[in-house]
Order: structure tokens, then C-alpha cells, then sequence
């Protein structure tokens, strides 16, 4: 064998040598890679199974904070933080906090709960003014509903309890003059800036109330007269503005005469009446359908505005017609009535006659007063 073929199998024992070595690098590469790629694709696996199972950790917190707010027991609140806790610090406080504002909400509409259940027992306006203003402060969306429903029972209760109360009330004075004879003394179109504080001091010295039916031009004129009538313990009501005939207006009209009267009055007295007198006693249905009073005439009309200077005529015409239920007809304006009133009051209580206030005689007689009717005495 000569030198270049020793030459040639040399060169190419070291290229199969070189091929060999290049294989199995090649191949630990390759295995190399797989081994990464498994691991990575592995640690992927592992990734996205681990973010799986805490979104499903965290939309059943979710879904039990839900509920919570769906059914808002101790136990779904309770059930609620215990998810929470297994939480991430972020999802878990956003959680908590919701949790904590669905508390306030509970305990707001609890407050009010009890508010309303305490007027419902004891009745009394201070309990009604706190279950209103607990009610009232429910103002978020998730209260929205339950404050609907308590103010709806509250009215309800207020509507029930104040019948209730009317009604005891009126039980009450029917008790109070039982197997009385009641008369109701009424004056009209003062007040006069002379006659009227004289005749005060004479039913205060008789001990005796009476109604007033004041115009509401001559209240402007003298207020401090009108409320000196209801101080001294007085009933004093409209008798319009300025003693126009109703039925001779339009109903616009009307209830402006009425009401401007009714609203001044009250403005002075605090009183609140119920009822008015219309001038002349004219009226009729469109009157009564104008305001939510009543209208208030008499029974024995004295006829004092007849009889100039005449006391005694009005005494008479005062004392032969008294009955029990009777509301007396005189005005404050003029002095020869005035005069009248202390032998009025004398004469009817040797009769054996209570006096009353006009109101006081319809609850004792009727249990109140209602809107829209006529009362007449008896």
C-alpha cells in the first residue's frame, strides 16, 4: 500500500470520526431542547391550571358575595369572608370592603325596622318623626326597594293610628259632656277694635270659651286682637276675606275668599281649624268642593244686627230658643251684643247649659268634624 492510500483511509477514519462526534452532539441538543420545551410546556400546564383553580376560588367568593347581597343572612355574609380569606390581598380587600358597605346598608334598614316597629307600639309623634327620618336616610340604590315598602307602611300605620287616636278622642269627649246640655256660643265679622276685647274679658271672667268667625280683612287690621282671642283659649275661624256672598262668585273666587282667610287666621292663631263660615250662610256645592273644610252655620240666630241698642231683645232671642246641640249666632262688632253675652252666659248655665267651643260641641255630638260637610247645630 503505498503513502497516499495510507493518506486517504487516515482523512477518512477522522471524517467518520468527526461525523460520529457531530451526531451525538447533535443529538444531546435535541434531547436537550425537548427536555426544555417538555419543562416549559409543563410549567405552562401547571400555570394555567394554578390561574383555573383561583378564578374559580374567586368567582365562587364572588358568587357568594352576590348572594350575600341577594339574601343578606349572618350565615352568606359569614360564608362570603371565609372564600375571601383564600383570596389574593387585592381581591380579598375588594371584597371585604364590599361586604363591610353590604353591613351598613343591613344595619341602615334594620334601624329603620325597629324605628317603624317602635311607632307601631307606643303611637307617639316622636316615634313617628325618628322611623320617617331612619326611613328617609336609606338612599343608596340597594335600599332602594325596602324604603319603598317602609314608607309605604309607615303611612299606612300613620293613617291607622291617627283614626285610632280621632277616634279615642272623640270617645273621650262624648264621655266628658255625657248627659250634658252643650251650647256653643259664635261670633262673626269681628274682630272690632273695641267690642271684641271687652267681650274677651267677659267670657274669660265667665269662664267660657267661644268661636270666633273673623274676616280675614278685619284679622289684617287687628291681629294682635285675633290672637288674644286664641290665647284666652278661643276657637277662631274664617268667615272669608271680606264677607262677599260665595254663591255670587266664580269657584276660583271662592276659594280665594275662603282660604285667604282660613291660611291668614291660622298664620296668627296656630290653630289649624277645619272649618269656616260662609257670609249669610250661602253656599252651595261648589262651595264645599273648593277646600277640605266645612262649613259651620247656627241654629239660633239672635238677629242682633236687627235690633240697634236693643240688649235685651238679643238676650231674649238668645235664651228662649237654647237647646242641647245649639250653636248661637252673634257678632263682636256691635256693643249692644256684647252687652247681651254676660246675661246670656248667666240665664243658660242657671239652665243647666255647658258652653263649648263650636268644634268641642260637633265631637261631642258627630265624633268630629268632616270635610266638605255642613254642620248646623242641632
Amino acid at each position: 500500500m503505498g503513502q497516499g492510500s495510507r493518506s486517504r483511509q487516515s482523512r477518512s477514519k477522522k471524517h467518520k470520526k468527526s461525523t460520529f462526534v457531530f451526531s451525538i452532539v447533535t443529538i444531546g441538543l435535541v434531547l436537550i431542547g425537548v427536555g426544555v420545551g417538555a419543562k416549559l410546556y409543563h410549567d405552562k400546564q401547571v400555570e394555567e391550571a394554578r390561574v383555573a383553580a383561583y378564578q374559580k376560588e374567586k368567582d365562587t367568593a364572588l358568587k357568594a358575595q352576590a348572594l350575600a347581597y341577594e339574601s343578606p343572612t349572618t350565615a352568606n355574609i359569614d360564608n362570603t369572608l371565609k372564600l375571601a380569606a383564600q383570596l389574593n390581598s387585592e381581591d380579598k380587600a375588594q371584597i371585604i370592603e364590599k361586604i363591610k358597605t353590604l353591613k351598613k346598608y343591613v344595619d341602615n334598614m334594620t334601624q329603620a325596622k325597629v324605628a317603624l316597629a317602635a311607632y307601631k307600639k307606643s303611637t307617639t309623634d316622636a316615634d313617628y318623626k325618628l322611623a320617617n327620618e331612619k326611613i328617609n336616610a336609606l338612599t343608596s340604590s340597594y335600599e332602594k326597594n325596602e324604603k319603598t315598602t317602609l314608607t309605604t307602611q309607615l303611612a299606612t300605620s300613620k293613617i291607622e293610628i291617627d283614626k285610632a287616636k280621632a277616634a279615642a278622642a272623640a270617645a273621650a269627649e262624648k264621655a266628658k259632656y255625657a248627659n250634658k246640655k252643650l251650647i256653643a256660643l259664635s261670633f262673626d265679622d269681628g274682630p272690632g277694635p273695641v267690642t271684641t276685647p271687652k267681650l274677651l274679658k267677659i267670657l274669660a271672667d265667665n269662664d267660657v270659651k267661644a268661636t270666633f268667625f273673623a274676616l280675614g280683612s278685619q284679622a289684617q287690621a287687628y291681629p294682635d286682637i285675633i290672637k288674644s282671642e286664641a290665647a284666652n283659649g278661643n276657637e277662631v275661624a274664617s268667615h272669608t276675606w271680606d264677607h262677599k256672598n260665595l254663591v255670587t262668585l266664580t269657584a276660583a273666587q271662592q276659594k280665594e275668599e275662603i282660604l285667604s282667610a282660613h291660611d291668614y287666621i291660622n298664620s296668627l292663631t296656630g290653630q289649624n281649624t277645619n272649618f269656616f263660615r260662609p257670609p249669610y250662610g250661602s253656599y252651595n256645592q261648589t262651595t264645599l268642593a273648593q277646600t277640605n273644610l266645612a262649613a259651620v252655620d247656627w241654629s239660633i240666630d239672635t238677629n242682633d244686627w236687627k235690633y240697634v241698642n236693643n240688649t235685651p231683645i238679643v238676650v231674649q232671642n238668645a235664651v228662649n230658643s237654647a237647646h242641647d246641640g245649639a250653636i248661637i249666632l252673634m257678632h263682636d262688632i256691635h256693643s249692644w251684643s256684647v252687652d247681651a253675652v254676660p246675661q246670656i252666659i248667666q240665664q243658660l248655665k242657671a239652665e243647666g247649659y255647658t258652653f263649648v267651643t263650636v268644634s268641642e260641641l260637633l265631637k261631642a255630638k258627630e265624633g268630629g268634624i268632616e270635610a266638605g260637610k255642613v254642620y248646623t247645630g242641632y
